[in-house]
């Protein structure tokens, strides 16, 4: 059997510039050399390169073990950063967001819109997506790709994302959860130097407002997908934060496969309500933190899982 948390082999168009750019994003992230600290603010260190002729920001935070809802794991904030559903509420920056085509569980081509405050015009990128995960360090990177399916957006300006993504990791000892958020864009257009100074400081800073969605809310549900011979067609997986809803579909061939799903009790303290659509069998249990659990096995077909608050 094979967890699904490993980078999968692609043919898709994009496939080669996806995973040049998640290498860039971990020699970026892999120690300080290069990177130049520029300030501190609330509880995140905030870097430049110097010598970057397009401002390439960095921003690190650690989400302490004494304020870590139990049981959350690197893949849970990753989770949390990556959701748009999230993302909405710690980045006052988004505005929405959709996905073209699932690649793989953590692959996909994408399209994100950006607020701007009047007469700035707002931006939009087309990019691809793909996390990385490993027993205590989860990657995320995103990178502006050009697809035909994602024309430009009347009333924005196409930016590009030349490199932004998350790196999660488990910090030996008891100290918690390393978050570092890097990302060099172009913004294309006309951008007031007020307003870009001010930015440069905000975007890096989105590193504690991921730490901080954590602490206040816990951890959105967070499913691995066991398979065989990876007959998983992954379809598409959404949080709507005021509701708490989760909502999960995959297609199967075959019945090998599964899934786990972590519910944060932080977020969930009053437990969970579960309603399953297609053919599988559900068990539902409790962790020694009290997160509530939900597996599904021996799926079939396509299947729908949604997961919401009592």
């Amino acid at each position: 059997m094979l967890s699904v948390t490993e980078i999968i082999p692609s043919d898709n168009i994009h496939a080669e510039e996806t995973r040049a750019n998640l290498k860039r994003l971990k020699e970026l992230t892999k120690g300080l050399e290069g990177w130049e600290e520029t300030d501190d603010q609330s509880g995140v260190k905030l870097y430049h390169q110097p010598d970057a002729s397009i401002p390439l920001v960095r921003g690190d935070t650690l989400l302490l073990t004494k304020d870590l809802p139990p049981g959350c794991t690197p893949l849970a904030v990753a989770t949390v950063a990556t959701l748009p559903g999230c993302r909405r509420i710690w980045d006052e920056k988004f505005d929405e967001s959709k996905v073209l085509e699932y690649y793989s569980r953590y692959e996909s081509l994408f399209w994100v819109k950006l607020k701007a405050p009047w007469p700035i015009s707002p931006r939009d990128f087309a990019g691809t997506s793909i996390r990385d995960v490993g027993e205590n360090t989860v990657y995320c990177s995103m990178v502006s790709v050009k697809d035909e399916t994602i024309p430009d957006t009347s009333g924005a300006v196409r930016g590009q994302l030349l490199v932004s993504g998350w790196k999660l990791s488990q910090l030996a000892g008891e100290e918690g959860i390393g978050i570092t958020y890097v990302n060099q864009v172009d913004l294309a257009g006309y951008i007031p130097g007020a307003f870009l100074k001010k930015l440069l400081l905000q975007i890096p800073l989105c590193a504690g407002k991921v730490r901080d969605y954590i602490m206040t809310h816990g951890f959105v549900p967070t499913t691995t997908v066991i398979q065989n011979d990876r007959l998983v067609e992954f379809k598409g997986e959404e949080f709507h934060h005021e509701e708490k809803k989760y909502t999960l579909q995959m297609s199967v061939q075959g019945t090998d496969a599964s899934t786990h799903t972590v519910c944060s009790q932080r977020m969930y303290p009053d437990g969970i309500q579960v309603e399953l659509k297609g053919e599988a069998e559900i068990t539902q249990s409790v962790d020694t933190h009290g997160n509530a659990l939900v597996h599904l096995s021996h799926i079939k077909g396509l299947i729908q899982l949604c997961i919401t608050k009592k």
